[in-house]
């Protein structure tokens, strides 16, 4: 009998279900709105496999999350029971309960750690992240070579192919894996979208409203819209539908427009300014030692608004997160990365703006985007509904229209998989050729493609037999000897001739008309014998007969196409020969062996080559420890469009040109990416300048500079964990001292 409560919470059916399904032993997904409550199923199982004395991965996209995950499970099962491993914090590896981000997991399987041999369950959070185009691969290659024995636990929001999805997982592990699908929010949702002019309407009193008042204007110059902005709408919603998170894809914005805000308002009584103040002296001590950005957050925090983004330090976040989850923060202006998977909900979610830059151009957001956003609205036991508030602009009507976004059209999760040389080296140290083959035949586009495949030619058989059927009702249909098609071109052939015979003698001798001559000719060969005579009612059966024939033989082409622009289930293989034979070529693989050169670069998961060869050529040798950490920070640094660095001599790069060009010559132009403007603001935090010192080197954002340099440590620890030179291992603890120190040092997780 499936349970009804767990932990004094009444289960909804869904979650019934999951549970019954996890007692029962199966793999599950689950596929729910955000807010409804599938990290319940999560939990059931971290207490279930830890009172049995199982051990238990918990995978999660972004290490906020991780860090998160983290912090609950201390709460609940105590310090000794938890573990966390990511690139920054690694804390009790060996813990029955280990969190970690994917990609350490799957760093983890591809080298078959043997710490995993007693691993019972490995829970993937927000497993749609499959279809991320940066890190989709990684998900993938983590479900793939997820060891036989673990139990699998995926849980992703809404998706259009769940059944799919769930389908490629219990085909590539051979088991039967249970799906349990929720579509219904335990808080439900309302959509609406606000101008000046229009206050908060539906999308299509919105459009309706557009329509009748440009008719009207439509003989003046002059806009007749109201500009609408950020204030506006927050003034419109202010007083039912508070706290909000209001989603800017801009970081400059999001700050600009909270400081627009705090201008005007006060959300905040006079003691819950003294528990804001008192945060940032617990978080950031005295003022004297704050930097300008956290005196900028503290002033609009003290009113009851915050703001956001990947480019904040990470104390900024952690305690804009914490404020916000104290109920002290009402308007929140922020990125999209603060829906992803953090658990903070609110009454409603706003929008300023329906499109977004993705890295590439501006674009409508899609619907999977918008109602991962949006569904951060509502909080379950607070709020009857949840609301969506989108900012239209009337102004920009026809070049960036507002669309509706619709749960049932969904965009279904698509394969990302990728090969990298360092999956090359690792899939050749570890498994036989045809062990390979068929590990790219697991991928989730192979098996797209032979599903597709498989229902493409199924409907291809049944249009060819459409088609035979129709020819058989007559089996002069077609061809000249049907009425149908003689009669249309007798009329074409009596047309010609009356043409051609009313041109003049000189004009029949020209181009055209011998040309008019040959096809008369053509016709009457055609015509030459009478069709069958056949009463109305059997031209008229021939004719339907005919119709089906003809749009069976365009559908028949149609899928022809298909099945042959469909992913080639050997194209993977091609691609992995290619890059055996690069490999072998610059000294990482001998037949299938590796070499000390592939040894290393299987441990490297970020520009291995590029690395490797840094490391192999003696150029570390040449470095000072500063040099060093400031080499190794420009390594896969994609700066943004506006980024700006002060110029340096500190480094020679002409060997570092010389390695890429060697690497490009061989492996492709895109093979590397490495960015050496960066290599200033490293050099001078490893030579202790202070923060404030290195700001000035750069614009970056502040959060931005210290990804830089935990960046630079993660590779760090990488390259120490790869060499087996003890000296040069020394070099890097040492380096990695450097880096790892005041605003860039790891924060504790309370």
């Amino acid at each position: 009998m499936s349970k009804r409560i767990y932990r004094g919470y009444t289960l909804d059916p869904f979650q019934r279900e999951a549970l019954a399904a996890v007692d029962a032993g199966q793999s599950v997904i689950v596929a729910a709105p955000t807010g409804t409550g599938k990290t319940l199923v999560a939990d059931y199982l971290v207490e279930k496999a830890l009172e049995t004395g199982e051990r238990i991965i918990y995978t999660a996209p972004i290490k906020a999350l991780s860090n998160q995950k983290y912090k609950d499970f201390k709460i609940r099962f105590g310090e000794e029971s938890v573990g966390i491993l990511t690139g920054d914090i690694v804390l009790n590896s060996g813990a029955p309960l280990l969190i970690m981000t994917t990609e350490i997991f799957r760093n983890q399987v591809i080298t078959e750690e043997p710490s995993l041999n007693n691993v019972s369950h490995i829970i993937f959070d927000e497993i749609h992240w499959l279809n991320d185009e940066e890190r989709g691969t990684v998900w993938e290659e983590s479900i793939i070579l997820a060891p036989a024995h673990v139990k699998i636990l995926g849980l992703s929001a809404t998706i259009a192919n769940a059944r799919e999805l769930t389908a490629w997982i219990s085909s590539i592990r051979q088991e039967e894996i249970a799906l349990i699908e929720e579509h219904k929010r335990a808080v439900p949702l309302e959509y609406y979208y606000y101008t000046k002019d229009t206050g908060l309407v539906s999308y299509e009193k919105l459009w309706r409203y557009y329509r009748d008042k440009s008719r009207a204007v439509q003989a003046f110059d002059e806009s007749p819209f109201a500009t609408t902005t950020h204030l506006d709408l927050i003034r419109a919603i202010q007083r039912h539908y508070l706290p909000v998170l209001y989603f800017v894809f801009s970081r400059k914005l999001c700050l600009e427009k909270a400081r627009e805000l705090a201008a005007g308002t006060n959300y905040l009584k006079p003691a819950q300014r003294r528990l804001v103040e008192q945060a940032f002296l617990d978080q950031f001590g005295p003022q004297d030692y704050w930097s300008a950005s956290t005196k900028q957050l503290r002033r609009v925090c003290l009113k009851g608004i915050a703001f956001h983004h990947a480019g904040l330090l990470p104390a900024q976040k952690v305690l804009v997160e914490e404020l916000f989850q104290r109920r002290l923060i009402f308007v929140l202006y922020c990125t999209e990365t603060f829906s992803v998977g953090i658990n903070y909900p609110v009454k409603s979610v706003c929008f300023d703006s329906l499109h977004k830059f993705d890295g590439h151009g501006f674009r409508p957001l899609a619907n999977h985007e918008f109602f991962q956003m949006s569904g951060r609205a509502g909080r379950r036991g607070i709020d009857e509904t949840g609301y969506s508030f989108a900012l239209v602009d009337f102004n920009y009507m026809e070049k960036n229209p507002p669309q509706k976004f619709q749960l049932n059209k969904l965009e279904p999760l698509s394969s990302q998989f990728r090969l990298t040389y360092n999956t090359v080296l690792n899939l050749t140290a570890t498994l036989n050729l045809d062990q390979i083959e068929t590990y790219f035949k697991k991928s989730f586009s192979a098996f797209n493609a032979h599903q597709s495949s498989l229902n493409l030619k199924a409907e291809l058989a049944v249009t060819e037999r459409e088609a035979t059927e129709g020819r058989q009702v007559c089996e002069h249909l077609g061809s000249y000897r049907c009425p149908l098609k003689y009669e249309p071109k007798l009329k074409e052939l009596e047309r010609l001739r009356r043409t051609y015979q009313s041109l003049a003698p000189r004009k029949q001798n020209r181009i055209y008309g011998r040309e008019m001559a040959r096809k008369i000719r053509s016709l009457e060969r055609l015509l030459a014998h009478q069709p069958n005579s056949c009463p109305p009612p059997r031209q008229s059966l021939c004719r339907d007969a005919e119709k089906t024939v003809l749009r069976a033989r365009h559908r028949i082409k149609e899928l022809e196409r298909a099945i042959a622009s469909l992913a080639d289930e050997n194209m993977f293989i091609r691609e992995f020969e290619l890059k055996k034979a690069q490999l072998r070529q610059m000294g990482y693989l001998r037949e299938n062996t590796l070499l000390p050169r592939g040894t290393c670069a299987a441990k490297i998961y970020v520009q291995e080559l590029l690395v490797t060869e840094f490391i192999f050529s003696g150029l570390l040798d040449t470095l000072d420890d500063d040099q060093l950490n400031a080499l190794l920070s420009g390594v896969d640094f994609e700066a943004r469009k506006n980024d700006l660095f002060q110029k340096t001599s500190i480094l020679d790069l002409d060997p570092v040109y010389e390695i890429a060009h060697y690497i490009q010559g061989i492996c492709g132009k895109e093979s590397i990416l490495y960015d050496a403007r960066v290599a200033a603001i490293t050099y001078a935090w490893s030579q202790g300048q202070p923060f404030a010192q290195v700001q000035r080197l750069c614009n970056l954002d502040e959060g931005d500079i210290i990804s830089v340099f935990r960046r630079t440590l993660d590779l760090l620890r990488q390259i120490r964990d790869a060499v087996n030179d003890s000296a040069l291992r020394a070099r890097l603890k040492n380096c990695m001292g450097k880096l790892d120190r005041d605003e860039a040092s790891v924060i504790e997780i309370q």
